[in-house]
């Protein structure tokens, strides 16, 4: 019977790891709006549990910032067209998103156009 307790305990701890590390999308993001940003890749992260990029953005004053974009996981992205070089270091693209909360630099992606004019999407069609 201790030893049940003792497991049951150890699995109780990791099923707690495995649920904190996960956010929803209204922890971090706002539904309210949208923004529209374009700028310079300067990182790429292809890889679960979200694709991410860093785009350096000119904001009104003039001065660099870098906004982190979040994407869906890519298996999701995959059977969208998306692959790990659709979106390249370097590319000056234009993306459309839900904004952080709290003024925070960070954009969860509906849409993509890039250097191309192509457009990738993220979320259903409206």
């Amino acid at each position: 019977m201790f030893r049940l307790i003792k497991l049951l305990m150890v699995l109780g701890c990791l099923i707690s790891d495995i649920s904190i590390a996960h956010h929803s999308f209204t922890a971090e993001f706002t539904a309210e709006r949208t923004v529209v940003l374009q700028g310079q890749v300067e990182e790429v992260w292809f890889r679960n549990p979200h694709v991410r990029y860093i785009l350096k953005v000119q904001n009104s004053e003039g001065v660099n910032e870098n906004w982190d974009l979040r994407g869906s996981p890519v298996v999701w992205l995959a059977r969208k067209g998306w692959t790990k070089d659709s979106i390249k270091v370097g590319d000056i693209i234009t993306a459309e998103g839900y904004p952080g909360h709290s003024n925070r630099k960070m954009l969860s992606i509906i849409r993509v156009t890039l250097p191309d004019g192509s457009m990738l999407v993220d979320r259903a069609p409206e």
